[in-house]
């Protein structure tokens, strides 16, 4: 009998929220799954069974020969999402040369599919509530803000390429269990009401699990050259943080500051942080993106990717079960 082959994954961002979950959902639909990560000692909720690669996608010479001489597919989810100016350098070489190197290192391993982790910001922050769809123009190249203008750049680098098959992902708000440092500050914030002002933006609130399985079914059904937003359920954030108050059983505030004052407030902290030398909690780059107005359209991904999500209720129960369960609320 011939011996069946696994379809083999480098995953990129491996120990990262989402690259978490998207290895082990890998590893567990019998994917041999190599994760790379700068410090393998933080792979501790990566299954056993995955391979862990040392690295940083900035040097890729010193991990390349550990992975198979080919690889079945590339996802890469690695990124900087720093909003402070004083790290915007290592974001900018992160992002795109970062990028770069791994389309490099999977035309080497002959992949069959490189899957690039994008993000919903490449079409551009929106001052009144827009729709997107992948119909819209990408506009983030043109962007005051780093992560936006490095991502878009990043994107469109891989759009260029024509010796490999890719296709790109565009995920919105992610949330779920295994986050404590993304959108569970927030919850923190209102479990502890210590959340200063509700955030005047909307946007789309997805299940890390969604956006994992919707990646993976990328590589099965997704068209190369192809964008696909990934989002979930619509809300602005005033009603985001008064479900996640009422599931939390507490009284969200009813601060919600306008974004000029939350924008002079962000640019005294950003002088402040010159002088010291320490990241501010809040910066204009952080100020802008959580005053983004946004709705997404996921039928793009529905269709072609057979990409499904769950309620934002079983979603929030899960996270604040998880973050319970850390003893983080």
């Amino acid at each position: 009998m011939t011996a069946i082959i696994s379809k083999t994954a480098f995953v990129t961002g491996a120990t990262g929220f989402l690259g978490t979950h998207l290895s082990n959902q890998l590893q567990e639909q019998g994917w041999q799954v190599f994760a790379l990560c700068r410090n393998p000692q933080k792979a501790t909720e990566l299954n056993k069974e995955i391979t862990l690669i040392k690295g940083d996608i900035l040097d890729i010479e010193s991990f390349s020969k550990k992975l198979p001489q080919k690889l079945t597919a590339v996802f890469h989810t690695a990124a900087s999402t720093n909003t402070w100016f004083k790290n915007n350098d290592i974001q900018t070489k992160t992002n795109i040369e970062g990028t770069k190197n791994i389309l490099k290192l999977a035309q080497e391993k002959s992949v069959e599919k490189y899957i690039h982790i994008s993000s919903v910001v490449v079409f551009g922050i929106h001052k009144t509530l827009t729709n997107i769809t992948e119909n819209l123009s990408i506009s983030g190249a043109d962007s005051w803000i780093n992560y936006v203008k490095t991502k878009t750049a990043a994107e469109n680098y891989v759009l260029s390429q024509n010796k490999i098959d890719s296709v790109i992902i565009n995920p919105t708000h992610i949330i779920g269990p295994g986050d404590t440092q993304n959108w569970a500050r927030l919850i923190q914030m209102i479990a502890k009401n210590k959340l200063p002002s509700i955030p005047n933006g909307a946007g789309s609130f997805v299940d890390v699990r969604d956006v994992a399985a919707g990646i993976i079914q990328s590589f099965h059904h997704g068209k190369p050259g192809e964008n696909y937003l990934l989002g979930g359920t619509d809300m602005n954030f005033k009603q985001f943080v008064h479900t996640v108050a009422d599931k939390l059983e507490v009284k969200p505030t009813k601060v919600q500051l306008p974004n000029f004052l939350l924008k002079t407030l962000a640019h005294v902290k950003n002088n402040i942080s010159r002088i010291t030398n320490k990241e501010p909690d809040i910066t204009p780059e952080s100020v802008a993106l959580i005053s983004d107005l946004y709705g997404c359209d996921a039928k793009k991904a529905r269709n072609d990717l057979h990409y499904q999500t769950r309620s934002i209720d079983e979603t929030l129960t899960d996270t604040l079960g998880f973050l319970t369960k850390e003893k983080l609320i």
